[in-house]
């Protein structure tokens, strides 16, 4: 199977020049062009590598690396016009696996991509197990006492989240703003996504695995 590769970048010319050598090198390119379709495209597509620029509309690189982070373990390889050590070291401390400054020729970015795509397939899997339900981050798969469970790409964020956020509360909002980024509908509006996604986890994985703390948020603790 090709390399699924996402390409997030607001410069259609810089982004398309990326896609076309990552396709002439044999991978499947998906692309986006602003923060907030990237990090769904990275969430819902699940490609083995994301090439990342800081400077997006929408939902900011950062930003988007953070949220993507508490979701999935996705190589993520950042290429931006920022050449600053500071950026460069919050990029990294942020969960990114490489930093490639702009300009850069293609023939470098597929060099940096099989590099991280090698240390990735060396890593152990990154799972853990709360209250009898594994989950597996890599693959960003959930079973309960050994049976895998079918989860969407909506659910498993949810839970992969909560689970890596172990024993600390996450905010209703904080929730709605993983599964809707940069999204902010009026104050009067009331939303019942997020707790029609906790039920559904409920349903698949045990009534007891999520807490609802009222006024709060929701919590795994167990």
């Amino acid at each position: 199977m090709p390399t699924r590769v996402l390409v997030i970048d607001d410069e259609e010319a810089a982004r398309r020049a990326v896609a076309e050598g990552l396709r002439d090198a044999g991978c499947f390119v998906l692309e986006a062009g602003d923060g907030i379709a990237g990090l769904r495209a990275a969430l819902d597509e699940r490609p083995d590598l994301v090439v990342l620029d800081l400077r997006l509309p929408g939902l900011d690189g950062e930003r988007l690396l953070s949220r993507l982070r508490e979701a999935s373990r996705v190589p993520v390889i950042v290429a931006s016009a920022k050449r600053d050590e500071e950026d460069r070291v919050a990029a990294l401390d942020l969960g990114a696996d490489d930093y490639l400054v702009k300009p850069f020729s293609v023939r470098e970015l597929l060099a940096r991509v099989r590099a991280v795509l090698r240390r990735s397939d060396g890593e152990p899997p990154a799972a853990m197990t709360v209250g009898g339900v594994t989950i597996d981050f890599p693959s960003r798969t959930a079973s309960r006492c050994g049976e895998r469970v079918q989860l969407t790409a909506q659910e498993f964020a949810v839970l992969g989240c909560l689970a890596g956020r172990h024993g600390r509360i996450v905010s209703r909002a904080e929730l709605e703003d993983l599964l809707h980024p940069g999204e902010h509908p009026p104050p009067d509006l009331v939303s019942n996504v997020v707790d029609v996604i906790i039920l559904r986890l409920r349903k698949k994985l045990g009534h007891d695995l999520i807490t609802t703390r009222r006024g709060q948020g929701f919590i795994i603790d167990g």
